[in-house]
């Protein structure tokens, strides 16, 4: 027999995949079962293979160095972020304006799409409402536009329409819009007439601002605005109002106020009669004809004129039939 031998075995620190290797090795009388992969080995013995790592160089080739040096360039980047677009550009509509059959059927594109898109119910105006002013005027606005509905939105000139609408003398602005359901909204800011001017045979109304508010074709269609006579007396409407609101207490026998050339007011009544009052201080020269005709009545006698121009010495006008029977008593006597 043979000796044994006694010595221990060394121990090697080898992978799993050198420990099967040399299995083979030590026993090639026995079959391989197969081979065995790393990501096996992995798997059944949870060691990681080592894997070779492969190290790019970062740095470009000659070539790429040298478009980006050039790119890094302004002429270069302007040239072709501005310069190349606008070449382009050119050429197209080049090739466009010197290609008639092109351009034609460009154009006749353009055109179905716009009448496609035009043609669509919801650009399709069938109303208009007027808001902000009376039932007069917007009969008169209706009458003066002359829309026929129902319509196209882009066939109503808009601004055209306002710049007529603003030019009634009843009018102050006007403002358009079209809103959903096919209606065209009118809003109007209407003059509020303060006065009437009478400047020979025409009846103005005027606003606060003194300005044309509309017209008249006789004084009954409006008796609850004040009246005011003479070329002058627009400029002096709002004394004209002082002297109306003064003569609150014969509002019912006041028929209007006329102003003699640039210097003062006549104040006209029912009967004929005429109050003149100065140039200065008007307010205060009627005032004391109201005091007199409270105290006195004298605007209910024969009177046709009270003289207040001078205001140390009023001056009273009798009728024509007064002064007849004055003299005759007179005589009498």
């Amino acid at each position: 027999m043979q000796p044994i031998d006694r010595k221990e075995p060394k121990i090697s620190k080898m992978s799993p995949l050198e420990s099967i290797n040399r299995r083979k090795q030590d026993a090639p009388n026995i079959a391989p079962l197969g081979e065995v992969s790393a990501e096996k080995i992995e798997r059944l013995f949870g060691q990681k293979t080592p894997k070779k790592i492969v190290k790019l160089d970062p740095a470009p080739s000659r070539v790429g160095y040298k478009i980006q040096r050039l790119w890094l360039t302004p002429i270069v980047r302007s040239g072709v972020t501005i310069g190349l677009p606008l070449i382009i550009i050119f050429l197209i509509g080049l090739y466009f304006s010197k290609n008639d059959i092109l351009r034609a059927r460009l154009a006749d594109v353009m055109l179905e799409a716009q009448s496609s898109i035009q043609a669509r119910p919801e650009f399709k105006v069938e109303l208009m409402k007027i808001d902000g002013g009376t039932e007069e005027l917007a009969s008169s606005i209706r009458k003066s536009l002359n829309l026929q509905f129902p319509t196209n939105s882009f066939d109503l000139d808009l601004p055209k329409i306002k710049n007529q609408i603003e030019q009634m003398d009843e009018v102050k602005v006007a403002s358009l819009f079209l809103r959903s359901g096919g209606l065209l909204e009118v809003r109007l800011d209407q003059r509020k007439p303060l006065i009437i001017w009478r400047d020979g045979p025409k009846l103005e109304m005027l606003d606060s601002e003194g300005e044309l508010a509309g017209l008249l074709t006789s004084r009954l269609d409006r008796q609850d605005l004040p009246l005011i006579a003479g070329t002058a007396a627009k400029a002096h409407m709002f004394e004209a109002l002082e002297l109306y609101t003064m003569a609150e207490p014969i509002v019912n026998r006041l028929r209007g106020l006329r102003r003699m050339g640039m210097r003062r007011w006549d104040v006209i009544l029912d009967r004929g009669q005429i109050i003149q009052l100065p140039e200065d201080n008007p307010l205060d020269a009627l005032n004391r004809v109201l005091a007199l005709d409270t105290a006195q009545q004298i605007l209910n006698r024969d009177i046709v004129i009270i003289d207040m121009r001078d205001a140390a010495r009023p001056v009273l006008r009798l009728t024509d039939l007064a002064t007849k029977i004055i003299r005759a008593s007179a005589l009498t006597e």
